[in-house]
């Protein structure tokens, strides 16, 4: 009968030791236990261009996350776009020996899409006299960028990213630029 108790007990004690919740994400094991959301205030923008930019990004895998920013201008004529959503994805494959043990970070390349809000100036000559008319445009286009993002011990995200986007519809293109800080949840 003890055998039998120790028995039970030392297989309920090896199966606990396993028993750490995890799930698949496109193939991926990753455990509960992992933050995979971040919150991030682009402070480049913010502080440079009064267009504070706040992004939010999810980690589906160690090297593939998908997120979203949106800015608003606080001033007109001192950033690019009065409005900007940005969805994008973004493939990490590289870094130092530090962010390699870490999901989401180290060198990446970002695939993103825009819609956005711009004032265009045009001048109107009727013969006579010219004058200026500015009007609202809204544009959408895609676009590329590259960065490196950094992972502290505890969870603080540190990003810096450049890129460029086509305007489909206007025929011009929007900027992709930033340095951020933020926190992972």
């Amino acid at each position: 009968m003890k055998k039998h108790a120790l028995l039970i007990i030392a297989l309920f004690v090896c199966l606990s030791m396993f028993s750490q919740k995890t799930y698949r994400a496109l193939g991926w094991k990753l455990s509960r236990d992992i933050p995979q959301n971040e919150l991030k205030l682009n402070l480049g923008t913010t502080i440079f261009g009064s267009f504070p930019e706040i992004t939010y990004e999810r980690i589906l895998n160690s090297d593939i996350s998908v997120g979203a920013s949106l800015g608003v201008a606080l001033e007109e004529d001192v950033y690019v776009a009065n409005f900007l959503f940005s969805p994008y994805v973004r493939w990490f494959f590289g870094g130092n020996s530090e962010n390699l043990r870490k999901y989401g970070a180290g060198f990446f390349i970002e695939a993103n899409g825009g819609i956005f809000n711009t004032y265009e100036d045009e001048l109107f000559y009727d013969g006579s006299s010219s004058q200026w008319k500015e009007e609202s445009v809204m544009g959408a286009g895609l676009g590329l960028a590259v960065g490196w993002k950094y992972i502290s011990q505890n969870n603080w995200v540190g990003e810096v990213y450049t890129g460029l986007g086509r305007d489909f519809i206007n025929d011009g293109a929007y900027p992709r630029l930033g340095i951020t800080i933020g926190k992972r949840f």
